[in-house]
Order: structure tokens, then sequence, then C-alpha cells
């Protein structure tokens, strides 16, 4: 009489690898999961920046006299502006042709570490 061999299940070594192979795939997705936060929140901060770039360039357009004048508005940020403590912003009014009554006028906020930079300008004839 033959003896028949019937085990089920997985050996040890089969088990070993089907885990090392799990940690694999859990540890790739954290890190896609680490650099899809980071990047979310870099992008949060530079849409917040834009916006309030923008929304004082609005502002200071309706102070650009005629004739042209350079002008240099003091610029404070919104509080709670949602951007890192140290952001900066300024303003400037400008006459890139002389006395034409068309002016130049830029926002510029710098915000983060390493800092970065947003800037908004527009031309406005009066």
């Amino acid at each position: 009489m033959s003896k028949q061999n019937t085990q089920s299940g997985f050996s040890a070594i089969e088990l070993l690898i089907s885990l090392f192979i799990a940690v694999a795939f859990v540890s790739a997705g954290y890190q896609l999961y680490a650099v899809i936060l980071k990047d979310g929140s870099e992008a949060k901060l530079r849409a917040t920046a834009n916006d309030i770039a923008y929304e004082r360039l609005r502002a200071y357009s309706a102070q650009a006299t005629n004739p042209c004048t350079t002008i240099t508005p003091t610029a404070t940020l919104p509080t709670p502006s949602g951007l890192p403590p140290g952001t900066t912003i300024a303003a400037s009014i400008t006459c890139p042709y002389g006395s034409n009554p068309v002016s130049k006028i830029a926002v510029t906020i710098l915000y983060g570490t390493p800092q970065k930079e947003v800037t908004h300008a527009t031309y406005v004839k009066n």
C-alpha cells in the first residue's frame, strides 16, 4: 500500500513571501499617500496666495492716477490669511511709459520655506 501525502494549506516559506510582497505594496502606498498630502497642502498655499494677490491687485487699480505717478501703497495681509508666518506682501504702481496715462500695478507675495513667490500685475489706463 502506498501512502498519499494530502497536506493542505501554505508552507512557512510561501507565507513569508506573501507577507514580504504585502509589506512592499503597503510601503509603496504609504509613500504615495504622503506625496499626495504634501502636494495638496502646497497647492492650497499657492491658491491662497494667488487669491490674495489678485484681490489686492483689483483694490489697487482704483488708486492709479492720471497723469501717472509712481506710488507704493501700504500692502497688508488679511487676518487670518491662511498663509504661514513670515509671509510678506508688496505692491507698486509704476509709470512704464512716462507721463502717459497708463499705470502698471504689481502685487507680490512671498511665503513659505523655502520662499515661494506669487506675482500678479496688470496695466490700467486712466
